[in-house]
């Protein structure tokens, strides 16, 4: 059984008894199912989740904390009572989804875009970074080759073109056109 977390520094493997695309391919029959937490707590439910799978012997394959999922803990089993044993009683569980996931759902959030490659000119981003965090800006120009973008900040007297690292924008509103 394998426990990942995966956040925006890098992938941590707590047991790295087994990779990830290798668990996919260990059982045809294995499918993904979402466990509801509290938001904040995904990685200590996990941890107890992992515990209750070994003691108990159950057929769990991996236990995945996402980033892009916020309160929620995706789990590779054969089927949902497993990980409803795996669940049932932990303080933070908030209970099961209904049905199972697909591995291309959940391919964007192992995998994401890069920032860069979804924002486009005319875009409406917030600054999150830097000495301009928190102000709004349109987008003026995209460098997908350095990963820059040029913002005319909107909170501005006057215009202000600043160019910052796309790691520090978020999307606000798309331009439609």
């Amino acid at each position: 059984m394998v426990i990942k977390s995966a956040y925006s520094f890098g992938v941590n493997f707590l047991d790295a008894a087994q990779s990830f695309p290798e668990s996919i391919m260990s059982s045809k029959r294995a499918r993904f199912y979402g466990v509801r937490v509290t938001m904040g707590q995904e990685a200590t439910m996990a941890l107890l989740m992992e515990e209750r799978v070994r003691t108990a012997r159950l057929s769990v394959f991996s236990i995945s904390v996402l980033p892009g999922l916020r309160g929620i803990i995706v789990v590779e089993a054969e089927s949902p009572h497993l990980v409803q044993r795996a669940s049932t009683g932990l303080k933070h569980v908030r209970g099961l989804m209904k049905g199972s996931m697909d591995f291309s759902e959940l391919e964007r959030f192992i995998a994401p875009r890069p920032v860069v490659e979804l924002v486009e000119v005319g875009d409406l981003v917030e600054i999150t970074g830097g000495p301009f965090v928190g102000m709004r800006g349109r987008v003026l120009e995209v460098d997908k080759t350095k990963g820059e973008v040029k913002v005319e900040i909107t909170e501005a007297a006057y215009p202000l073109p600043v160019t910052i690292s796309a790691d520090y924008i978020r999307v606000v509103r798309e331009e439609s056109g």
